[in-house]
């Protein structure tokens, strides 16, 4: 499972994104599983725009250099929400397959992927600087963004078996 971690990085707001084990649910076949992925992909989407209204931050900078795989269905979710918000959001640190995803988004017609966090920053501070000019001291630094869960309650296996029910335990 895919997190956001918010750091402060020279007074801008970086989400780092790291892998977890997660709660283990048993998928009952792949195709549950691929299904299972999308429902988590949208729930942090979900759970990233929730926090990103609360903060008042007008971008996101996701640091992805730690980060080989990361699901195009995750990627897709954060390519409609920033669709919808219409605000920057910039990647760092992005591998072959995600940068393929970005660029099929014409994502890369409007905003360059960045090496690293700090060419990032350097880049949002000359063409946006009014961004920048949020107050931070709302933002909890260090704990990942909540993930929205109730998208994943209620999912019946092929069974009948709810998916999240282990996940309670």
């Amino acid at each position: 499972m895919l997190e956001f971690i918010p750091e402060k990085v020279d007074n801008i707001v970086v989400l780092n994104v790291m892998q977890t084990s997660g709660p283990t649910i048993p998928p009952v076949s792949q195709t549950q599983t691929a299904l299972l992925d999308s429902f988590v992909g949208a729930d942090f989407v979900v759970g990233v725009h929730n926090w990103l209204i609360g903060t008042e931050l007008r971008y996101l900078i996701f640091d992805l250099q730690d980060e080989k795989e990361v699901p195009n269905d995750f990627l897709e979710e954060l390519m409609q929400l920033m669709r919808r918000l219409r605000i920057p959001f910039l990647f760092a640190g992005v591998m072959d397959r995600p940068r393929a995803t970005l660029k099929s988004y014409a994502y890369l017609t409007k905003y360059p992927v960045f090496k690293d966090v700090e060419e990032a920053r350097a880049w949002l501070e000359q063409k946006h600087p009014e961004y920048m000019r949020v107050n931070l001291d709302n933002i909890q630094f260090g704990t990942p963004i909540e993930m929205v869960r109730s998208r994943l309650n209620g999912k019946p296996g092929e069974d009948g078996e709810d998916l999240a029910s282990d996940a309670d335990e």
